[in-house]
C-alpha cells in the first residue's frame, strides 16, 4: 500500500511516501520532503499559531496532498505535535484541511509521538537489551525515552522544544554567558526525573533521532571535506570529542556567522547552538559516554504501526 506520512511539527512540516508491504513488514521509500514552516513562530508561549505561519501550513500541506495524490497513494495519514497540541486556534488548520484539501489532521499526545519515536529509532538502530536515552528534539516539545530493543522504561514528554526554550529565555545572539547559566538552570529545574531514570536504568548511550542530530553530522561531515546527507544513513556515531568542539564554536557565533557553517540548513541556525548545548548538558548531568544518530523518528514510527496493521492514537 502506497502511504504518505505528513509530519505537522512545530518547525517543520514533513512528508514521507513509502511503499508499506504490511505482510512482510516492510517499506520501500518513494519520496520525502521537508517545509519550513515554523507553525510555533513567536507564539509558543502564546499558545496561538498566527496568521503567517497558519498560511504557510496551508500552502504547504495543499503541496503535500498535491504530491500524494499524483505519486498515487492510497492513505495519507497527517498528524500534529507540539504546537498543535497547545494552540488554541489549531482546530482552524484541522477544519481547513478536512474542508478544502480532504486531509484528516490527528493530534496526538505527548506520549503517544514518544511511542511513535521509539519505534521509528527502532527501526534505524540496532538496539540491544541494553536501555539507551532516545531524545527527540523538537521545536516546541523533547522527548525523552528509556528503552531497548523490545521495551520502554520510561518516557516523558517536556515543554523543552528548542524554539520554545528561545522564546522563553529571549537570549542573546551571540549567546552570553548569563544565557547559558539561566539555560542551564532551566534544564535542571525540569530534568531532575529524567536524570534521575538514566542512573537507575544504567543508561550510558544517548540515540539522538533525526532533526538537530542530522544537522549535528552534516556539519562535522562537512568539516572533514565530506559532503554528505544524513538520509544517506540509518544511524552513525559521534565522536564525543568533535560534538563537543562543534559546540564551543557555535556557541561562540552569532546567527550571520552560523549561516556561514558548512553542513548546516537555514532552518535550524537560529537554534542549534541551544540544541547543541542541551546535548552536552544531558551528556554531562547523565554520564553518558556514547552517542548515536538514529536518521529515523516519528514520521517513520507511523510507517512501523502500519505495517503492523496498526493506527496513531489521536487525542480527545
Amino acid at each position: 500500500m502506497r502511504t504518505a506520512i505528513i509530519d505537522l511539527g512545530t518547525n517543520t512540516f514533513n512528508l514521507l511516501i513509502a511503499d508499506v508491504d504490511a505482510d512482510s513488514r516492510t517499506f520501500s521509500v518513494v519520496h520525502a520532503t521537508k517545509q519550513a514552516v515554523k507553525l510555533g513562530e513567536d507564539a509558543l508561549t502564546d499558545g496561538i499559531i498566527r496568521q503567517r505561519p497558519m498560511q504557510r501550513a496551508k500552502d504547504a500541506l495543499t503541496v503535500y496532498m498535491a504530491e500524494a495524490q499524483r505519486l498515487g497513494c492510497t492513505q495519507v495519514l497527517a498528524f500534529g505535535t507540539s504546537a498543535m497540541r497547545d494552540a488554541v486556534n489549531a482546530g482552524e488548520l484541522v477544519q481547513w484541511a478536512d474542508r478544502n484539501i480532504g486531509l484528516r489532521i490527528s493530534i496526538i499526545s505527548g506520549d503517544e509521538e514518544a511511542r511513535l519515536i521509539v519505534e521509528g529509532v527502532r527501526l534505524a538502530v540496532p538496539l540491544t537489551e541494553r536501555p539507551v536515552l532516545i531524545i527527540d528534539i523538537g521545536g516546541g516539545s523533547t522527548e525523552f525515552i528509556i528503552a531497548n530493543a523490545t521495551e520502554v522504561f520510561w518516557q516523558k514528554s517536556y515543554q523543552l522544544g528548542i524554539s520554545r526554550v528561545r522564546q522563553m529565555l529571549k537570549p542573546s545572539d551571540p549567546i552570553t554567558a548569563t544565557d547559558l547559566a539561566v539555560f542551564d538552570r532551566l534544564l535542571g529545574d525540569e530534568l531532575g526525573e529524567m536524570v534521575q531514570q538514566c542512573a537507575e536504568h544504567g543508561v550510558t548511550t544517548m540515540v539522538g533521532s533525526s532533526g538537530s542530530f542530522d544537522s549535528f553530522i552534516e556539519m562535522i561531515w562537512a568539516s572533514h571535506g565530506i559532503s554528505r546527507l544524513s538520509n544517506e544513513v540509518l544511524t552513525e556515531h559521534f565522536d564525543l570529542l568533535e560534538l563537543a568542539a562543534m559546540n564551543t564554536r557555535l556557541l561562540a557565533m552569532g546567527f550571520d556567522e552560523r549561516r556561514l557553517v558548512p553542513g548546516l540548513v537555514e532552518m535550524r541556525v537560529d537554534t542549534i547552538h541551544l540544541a547543541s548545548h542541551m546535548v552536552q548538558w544531558v551528556l554531562r548531568a547523565c554520564a553518558l559516554s556514547e552517542v548515536v544518530l538514529s536518521t529515523y523518528a516519528l514520521k517513520e514510527g507511523v510507517l512501523s504501526r502500519a505495517m503492523q496493521g496498526r493506527g496513531v492514537e489521536a487525542m480527545g
